[in-house]
């Protein structure tokens, strides 16, 4: 008799971020340093919490990097947080019991307002103003705690405009993610797996949401009523705009399409393999968190 075996762990990845010529990827066994140049991996956590993998769903970074060296990633239990590049760590407990950080999110004026925002699976919304050192819950409207995806208005500071994607739709905050208000939707309870704003959004009001079943929906009157943009079989779980080429991308279970404004048709810029796609730094190109755990860079 044959012995039976486990079957393995996929080690998946959940999100990327690129910043000063170096990939930083949020995996189940923790975060990872990739060199851009010939995609050299070190788990930036080994360090801090040698004993074990800590799996990272989230990764922000903060805009001036270069000179506070300041990551947030969500854990389980919290964020972790480095203000030097990831070289040290420390771990910011959350109100008890301790929720599982699945995005995070921070203020286009992150600069000057040290906001960050951090939805969580199960404990709904946590707020920071001190640059992820303490984080506070918000969940007034908010009937849904389980957050997929977090997207802040480019106009955030002026509007603050927040929108949580949930497993039962969209939720929007216009006071900055204090007071929530569930948005109706044209295809009922389905989750919501990703935001995002349009990069024109004060002149055109425009967001996206990419469902688990229904497809890409889009709305032009700030989230009040939406209309099915794409119709599609799979979960749309990631959503990028890139403002350089005027493009659109989504993920589509492990494949990655593109639309260019002014063309009404999709091509294929990925066939299978994703994980989860993103912006680069620069805002020119797609990155694409892929299987094997490597950062590939795709052009639209």
């Amino acid at each position: 008799m044959s012995e039976e075996r486990e079957p393995a762990i996929v080690d998946r990845t959940y999100a990327v971020a690129e910043v000063d010529g170096a990939y930083f990827v949020a995996r189940q066994s923790g975060l990872y340093r990739l060199a851009s140049s010939n995609g050299a991996a070190r788990n930036v956590y080994q360090g801090w919490q040698p004993e074990g993998d800590i799996a990272t769903l989230h990764i922000a970074m903060s805009p001036r990097f270069s000179q506070d060296g300041l990551i947030l990633t969500g854990i389980n239990g919290g964020v972790a947080r480095s203000e030097d590049g990831g070289a040290s760590w420390e771990a910011l407990a959350m109100r008890m019991p301790a929720p599982l950080v699945t995005c995070l999110a921070l203020s286009p004026a992150f600069a000057s307002d040290r906001r960050a925002l951090a939805g969580s699976y199960e404990d709904g919304m946590f707020l920071s103003d001190d640059a992820g050192k303490s984080w506070a819950a918000f969940n007034f409207g908010l009937f849904d705690h389980n957050i997929f995806c977090l997207a802040l208005s480019p106009e955030f500071p002026v509007d603050g405009a927040v929108m949580a994607g949930t497993s039962s739709g969209v939720y929007r905050s216009i006071n900055g993610g204090r007071l929530w208000e569930d948005l109706t939707m044209p295809v009922g309870d389905d989750a919501v797996l990703s935001l995002a704003f349009s990069p024109e959004y004060a002149d055109d009001r425009c967001i996206l949401a990419g469902t688990e079943s229904q497809g890409l929906l889009r709305s032009a009157d700030e989230g009040l009523t939406w209309e099915r943009f794409y119709r599609c079989e799979g979960a749309i779980n990631s959503i990028v705009c890139l403002p350089t080429v005027a493009g659109l991308a989504i993920q589509v279970d492990d494949s990655v399409l593109a639309y260019e404004t002014g063309d009404s048709s999709w091509r294929e810029v990925a066939a299978a393999e994703v994980h989860v796609a993103a912006k680069s730094e620069d805002g020119s190109a797609l990155l694409l968190g892929m299987a094997d755990g490597s950062v590939q860079r795709a052009a639209m």
